[in-house]
């Protein structure tokens, strides 16, 4: 008998071997249909608009440096360089909405926003320009300054943007102004005569379309954002959240306030640097920002990927069972029903994926449990001899379905929750064989 226990231990350790195989095609499955869903969102984002970074507004000065020498008693033109101030808002409130709407390509989705903002600001003069300059005695001229917006896919926008400045409406022009390669809008403004203190308020309204994700680079030396939205699934991210947590209403949506100062945030010197090409990131996503991803709160092939990592400890479980069952009730169950119930068990997870492609994930994996939960002690009540230990059986797995879904749906206690279904299990087999005489099982089976 010990001698036929290790030759089934060994068969059935193969057979478990074996049923890895559908589970990892299983998971390369799910990781294609995820990459796919990925591809069919930037494919939307490249034909239509994509994720969005705003920044702005900023106050461009363009000059020109001059130098200049004494020829023959005539002032000559020696050398020029051409530079730009570049000029901050001393603050800026931003009051907005974003309304959320889902784009489909057959069977995948992506969120879409439209996010209505006004933009309220002024710039203050400080007691000279900190103008860069070859030499102190060198001529400056002043051109026409801009104010620049910039925006990561111009495409997004919606109705022209208005601009009002210093109390006088300014028509906006496409391209930031800044350079070909960077996107935005910009206005040409009235000549400025350097005041110290000199207050110069703005107000910008825009509307920009975007897929899945807005974000927003504080430039004032203080900022003041605030957005409104009907989305009930919001994730804050960049390097500053939203406060007062926790930033919701009491109904569906969110209301979320941000309050960035310059002292707490290198923007400014790293939108420099990317406008410089220091920093050569591909987009403003390097600069420092606040940002909301307008996010399902249930992402399905994320959790179809957690619930196959999980397949081994089912097929574990089962089989473990299995092999109690065989000890306890002297019964014999042959290697190939214990594969046929490893496949019935593996099948689970790819009725869950093809449902949850279909409808909400929770109905998915209700439909995929109760399924093979059904099938399984339908098939057990006839292998392991009695209607009632074929229900006991499918009762054991109902509880394990129930422990997985409860891993999937709270990650944040998934370490936990597995931790204990393991404890559970290893403490069943130990209280189930606690009086086994494992040395004389030959006895037992006569």
């Amino acid at each position: 008998m010990q001698k036929a226990l290790v030759v089934k231990a060994v068969v059935v350790a193969s057979v478990f071997a074996v049923l890895q195989i559908p589970l990892l095609m299983i998971h390369g499955l799910v990781y294609e249909r995820g990459a796919r869903h990925r591809a069919v969102v930037e494919e939307l984002s490249r034909s239509s608009y994509g994720r969005q970074a705003f920044a702005g507004p900023v106050l461009l000065l363009p000059y020109t440096e001059i130098e200049e020498a004494v020829l023959d008693g005539r002032r000559v033109e020696r050398h020029r360089i051409e530079r730009v101030l570049r000029l901050y808002p001393d603050h800026e409130a931003i009051e907005s909405t974003a309304g959320v709407e889902i784009k489909s390509r057959g069977l995948f989705k992506a969120r879409v926003f439209d996010w209505h903002a006004t933009l309220r600001g002024e710039f203050v003069l400080a007691a000279a320009p900190a103008l860069e300059r070859a030499r102190p005695d060198s001529r400056v001229v002043f051109g026409t300054p801009l104010l620049a917006a910039l925006l990561t896919d111009p495409r997004g926008l919606g109705a022209t943007p208005t601009l009002d400045w210093n109390g006088a409406n300014v028509a906006l022009a496409r391209g930031s102004g800044l350079s070909p390669a960077i996107n935005g809008v910009h206005a040409a403004l009235p000549p400025i005569e350097w005041t110290p203190g000199l207050r110069l308020p703005y107000a910008l309204s825009i509307a920009v379309h975007g897929t899945e994700s807005l974000s927003i680079v504080p430039l004032a030396a203080d900022t003041r954002v605030h957005m409104q939205s009907a989305w009930p699934h919001p994730s804050f991210g960049g390097q500053f959240l939203p406060s007062p947590e926790p930033a919701r209403g009491t109904g569906p949506g969110f209301d979320a306030r941000w309050t960035v100062s310059a002292l707490a945030s290198s923007a400014q010197q790293q939108l420099q640097a990317w406008i410089d090409g220091v920093n050569r990131c591909a987009d403003l996503a390097c600069v420092e920002h606040v940002e909301v991803r307008f996010i399902e709160p249930i992402d399905i092939y994320a959790l179809s990927d957690r619930a196959v990592k999980y397949g081994f400890l089912f097929i574990a479980s089962t089989f473990a069972c299995f092999l109690l069952f065989e000890l306890l009730k002297r019964l014999r169950i042959h290697p190939a029903q214990y594969l046929l119930v490893g496949l019935a068990l593996a099948t689970f997870f790819l009725l869950l994926l093809g449902l949850s492609e279909h409808i909400p994930f929770a109905a998915a994996y209700l439909v995929a449990a109760a399924a093979c939960i059904a099938l399984l002690g339908y098939y057990l009540s006839t292998v392991l001899g009695s209607v009632r230990r074929g229900l006991s059986f499918a009762v054991m797995v109902t509880a394990l379905y129930g422990a997985l879904y409860g891993l999937l749906v709270s990650e944040d206690n998934a370490l936990l929750l597995g931790s204990l279904l393991v404890f559970a299990l290893v403490a069943a087999a130990m209280i189930l064989t606690r009086e086994l005489d494992w040395y004389n099982l030959d006895a037992r089976a006569a």
